[in-house]
């Protein structure tokens, strides 16, 4: 019997990475490649040439059959992991932040939402304690600065501030989102539309200075894999864009930012929210 060979497009090693391993080394990896490699052979020995005449290719060594993106999930079944793209609508009270994970980069949306009720501050999405401190810290800032800011005067007053992070199953912890959470809080308040395509990461304190984050290359990866175009990191990560590849940078336009209000423009335009 004339011998085969196997051919994994690079586009199909992409999506069995993404899609149904997930993981910081490669043993998942190799387990899936072997998966699809027995049910080629299979195919092959069972001479179901309907199936296989679709990828086979010609090749120096004898015939090979190519195994491509589109095969990948007739081989491998339903992917294991969304691929998350960011969101095509501007959305008042919806910002798109960056998280870093152990198998990488991820964006991640805070959605913000004020309903009339007691003066209270809701945070669901199984978030840690850093994470919840950052939300408190997003909202004092703003209640403090809200009138600077041309925010409504005691916008907080009556109302009750739902802060979600989806993926309620996924625990979420870390200070990086606080930016994003003042992004998001800023939005709701004011009822202007955050842009879709700009995502953010930073550590924010009271006075509403952003600090510098950890994961800045995964992120970045994240944020070119989602189709964000505009990124906004702290000011003092800047120096850590030198050692980042060029092909992680490729198509992202990168603003360091110092401060919560320095983000604003990038997030909302020029115009501030009304005063009343």
């Amino acid at each position: 019997m004339q011998s085969r060979r196997i051919e994994f497009a690079d586009a199909a090693i992409d999506k069995i990475i993404t899609e149904y391993t997930r993981e910081a080394g490669v043993r998942n990896l190799e387990r899936e490649i072997a998966g699809v490699c027995r049910k080629v052979a299979k195919e092959i020995v069972l001479g179901d040439q309907k199936k296989a005449r679709g990828a086979r290719a010609k090749a120096a060594n004898g015939p090979a059959f190519a195994v491509t993106a589109a095969r990948v999930e007739q081989y491998l079944g339903v992917p294991r992991f969304r691929n998350r793209l960011r969101r095509e609508k501007n959305r008042v009270g919806s910002v798109t932040g960056l998280a870093w994970t152990s198998v990488g980069g991820e964006i991640l949306n805070v959605d913000v939402t004020i309903m009339n009720g007691a003066d209270r501050l809701t945070l669901t999405g199984q978030l840690g304690e850093v994470m919840k401190e950052s939300a408190q810290a997003a909202l004092s800032y703003l209640r403090a600065e809200g009138k600077r800011l041309g925010l409504p005067s005691r916008f907080f007053r009556g109302r009750e501030i739902h802060i979600h992070l989806p993926e309620g199953a996924i625990p979420k912890d870390g200070p990086s989102a606080g930016i994003t959470m003042a992004m998001a809080l800023y939005s709701a308040v004011s009822g202007r539309p955050a842009r879709s395509d700009v995502a953010m990461t930073g550590e924010i304190t009271l006075r509403g200075e952003v600090l510098a984050v950890g994961g800045l290359n995964e992120k970045l990866i994240a944020a070119q894999r989602s189709g964000i175009t505009r990124i906004l990191i702290p000011e003092e990560n800047t120096k850590d864009l030198a050692e980042i590849p060029a092909r992680v940078k490729e198509g992202l336009t990168i603003v360091p930012i110092a401060t919560i209000e320095e983000a604003l423009p990038h997030v909302f335009g020029t115009r501030r929210g009304r005063r009343r």
